[in-house]
């Protein structure tokens, strides 16, 4: 070998021991950097999620303080509710004493008032007695609400002629459609209908829809009344030519207290409890009760339906026509 290769091979081996040499100092010092970041990468984190943990901590006592806020809340609107209800249901049965009285001497009085040159007094007398009634089915309201929000609301069924039912209700608001002017129709189903439900509650919801027809209707409008049976359920729906309900009223319009803007001057005749209470009527008697209406000016038709046989189990009834 001569002296020329030697120098180069000393070079080569010289250059690979540099190269290794390099390689181990730069990575020594490479690790410890990565090392370093890490760590301090590390303790940011667990600083982080120690700060979050606090956070935590604090929002999970405060949402403990207003849970327990929010329950003796509760408590109380339980306790100043059923204070609520106990204060309607003696109002409503200690006003009937006197409005009966009130209207016992009216109508003692009226009948005692000479027919003659007492025209005045007969007319006072009239008022009396109307806002006595009127009074009168405002505390049955009351007493009716009472009893639903304690639970005491109870129907019960016994088989009756629905078709007997309608005529009567009918029959009994024709006096104040004629008053208005109003045309009360009824279209009668060729076929008698026998229902098991409870006929003084179901001539309640009837006379509610037909009476705030009547009230609603224009002077000299259009009232109709009919019914029907579907796979299995009567079927009952009240029309009117009124100042009909905009969309976004029909989805309060079953609430208490509900009056509808339509005409201000009828909010007077009333608490807007009538829908409430024939809602749950209808729902005691496992039927559903709801309002069909094109907009303002176009009129509207409440509809209810009750199943012919009192429902045993649970399920959907099927949709109206």
């Amino acid at each position: 070998m001569s002296l020329w290769q030697i120098l180069v091979s000393y070079a080569l081996l010289g250059a690979a021991v540099l190269s290794l040499l390099t390689y181990w100092i730069t990575k020594k010092f490479v690790l410890r950097k990565m090392n370093r970041t890490i760590m301090k990468v590390e303790h940011n984190y667990q600083q982080q999620i120690a700060s979050l943990q606090m956070q935590l901590s604090g929002k999970v006592n405060m949402l403990e303080g207003m849970v327990n806020k929010l329950r003796l809340s509760n408590q109380e609107l339980t306790r100043l509710n059923e204070i609520r209800s106990k204060f309607m249901s003696i109002a409503a049965h200690d006003l009937r004493q006197p409005l009966s009285s009130i209207q016992g001497f009216a109508s003692v009085l009226m009948m005692d008032s000479p027919q003659g040159g007492g025209n005045n007094d007969q007319i006072a007398l009239n008022n009396i007695l109307k806002a006595t009634d009127n009074m009168n089915m405002l505390m049955a309201d009351l007493m009716d609400i009472s009893m639903i929000e304690s639970g005491r609301f109870k129907v019960e069924g016994e088989p009756f002629n629905f078709n007997a039912l309608v005529s009567d209700v009918v029959t009994l608001q024709s006096v104040n459609a004629q008053k208005k002017g109003i045309f009360l129709q009824k279209t009668s189903y060729p076929v008698e209908i026998t229902v098991e439900a409870d006929r003084f509650r179901i001539s309640q919801v009837l006379n509610n829809l037909i009476g705030n027809a009547i009230k609603f209707a224009p002077q000299g409008g259009r009232v109709e009344t009919r019914f029907f049976v579907e796979d299995g359920w009567v079927v009952c729906k009240v029309s009117d030519n009124g100042p009909g309900i905009l969309h976004s009223e029909k989805s309060k319009i079953f609430d208490k207290f509900h009056q509808s803007d339509n005409d201000r001057n009828l909010k007077k005749q009333g608490w807007g409890l009538g829908l409430s209470i024939a809602q749950e009527i209808v729902n005691a008697h496992g039927g559903e009760i709801g309002v069909e209406s094109a907009g303002l000016g176009q009129g509207a038709t409440f509809w209810f339906k009750i199943p012919q046989v009192p429902v045993k189990a649970e399920g959907s009834p099927p949709e109206t026509k």
